[in-house]
């Protein structure tokens, strides 16, 4: 089995995986009652706050546990853009056009409740850039939306001015930060109101993330998503996933203290592939930001190949990649990332795919790729395709 799909998901790393363990064991009590057990767990899982907290630079009373990143992206943009109108303050926001549909869907849904979003799109140099957001940025503007790196492309944005000038602005500026973990997410941090995480892209669990809420002002305090008991301040109820919140915090720990080693790795094996890529027969081009790419996620366009076939026929030989962003996976439509990169070229979109790599990603992995893409190209032009 070759996997090169990090970017939909991690592996359980074994350490993980013995802390959950050791947690669905021995930490069963409910953290809000008043016993022995129940304290001992609300005490893992303060500790697990703290621990979070210290390894981001932030306040603990800052983070938040959910569901994952599309709960939190739904939380914090919603509730900052809806106080933000009660306050008076406007109903336009300004968001990237190659964001997560979890986010996009967010915007979409807020248009429908009568805020108006003016989506920025990469411009000739297939950049994202503060100059566009703050030209399209009116009187009536109050937030700013822009992940740290595309899923599809690896396009890395410029967060950190955009959370300068967001704030200098009174802009509230909410940043998915999913692909970010262990390559620049403590960076961010400071520069945003909020943030969304999830722990099943950085070797944890899947089912369990957290959002960092720091608003520039105080009358914009996060409000209750989840009503009825008190857990997480009283802003989200629902008695607390101990084992996954625990298996997360040891998670982002490794993958922080591991961070510089694992960029090398990363920025090896694509660069590796590029280099075998060209010593081959394979037409390609790399789609997105070439300037400013992450070194996990690499979009190729080749030509010829269809991407759903390609597919296919990579999963016939246990090779697992991608055509795009695997929450909006299943229905092979054309990928809204690619169009808004590639608006007049629709032989684009549909002869791309993504691969993305890990931990265990081996420059073997990236033989086996393309020797299967040389075999699927012979046997395609062997029947006329």
């Amino acid at each position: 089995m070759v996997y090169l799909d990090y970017a939909a998901t991690t592996p359980l790393r074994p350490e993980v995986l013995e802390t959950i363990k050791n947690a669905l064991e021995l930490d069963f009590g409910n953290p809000s009652s008043i016993y022995q057990i129940g304290k001992k767990t609300k005490r893992k899982i303060s500790s697990a706050r703290e621990s979070i907290a210290k390894l981001l630079g932030i306040i603990p009373n800052n983070l938040y546990f959910t569901s994952g990143a599309t709960e939190a992206n739904n939380w914090a943009i919603i509730h900052q853009a809806q106080t933000a109108r009660k306050l008076g303050k406007g109903n336009h926001i300004v968001a990237s056009a190659i964001e997560h549909p979890s986010v996009r869907e967010t915007l979409v849904f807020l248009e429908q409740e009568g805020f108006e979003i003016t989506w920025i799109y990469p411009d000739e140099n297939k950049h994202i850039t503060l100059q566009a957001f703050e030209a399209a940025s009116t009187s009536k503007t109050t937030g700013w939306v822009a992940m740290a790196i595309n899923n599809e492309v690896g396009a890395i944005l410029p967060t950190v001015d955009l959370g300068k000038s967001a704030k200098q602005l009174g802009y509230w500026f909410h940043v998915d930060g999913v692909q970010a973990i262990g390559h620049q997410l403590k960076t961010l941090i400071p520069y945003v109101t909020s943030l969304s995480v999830s722990a099943h892209k950085f070797y944890g669990p899947k089912g369990i993330g957290f959002l960092v809420y720091q608003p520039w002002e105080t009358a914009m305090l996060l409000k209750p998503f989840i009503h009825g008991g008190s857990q997480e301040s009283s802003k989200r109820a629902g008695t607390e996933n101990t084992p996954y919140i625990l298996g997360m915090a040891k998670a982002l720990e490794l993958s922080l203290d591991e961070a510089a080693e694992t960029q090398a790795n990363l920025f090896e094996i694509n660069q590796y592939l590029i280099e075998q890529l060209d010593n081959s027969a394979i037409t390609f081009a790399i789609n997105g930001d070439n300037d400013s790419r992450a070194n996990h996620i690499i979009n190729l366009w080749l030509p010829g190949f269809s991407s759903s076939q390609l597919l296919i026929q990579m999963d016939l030989a246990e090779i697992f990649v991608s055509a795009g962003s695997a929450c909006s996976a299943g229905s092979l439509e054309d990928s809204l990332i690619l169009k808004a990169y590639y608006p007049d070229d629709s032989q684009r979109w549909q002869e791309s795919i993504r691969l993305s790599f890990g931990n265990q990603t081996t420059k073997e992995d990236i033989d086996k790729f393309i020797v299967q893409l040389n075999l699927i190209k012979e046997r395609n032009h062997s029947y006329g395709i």
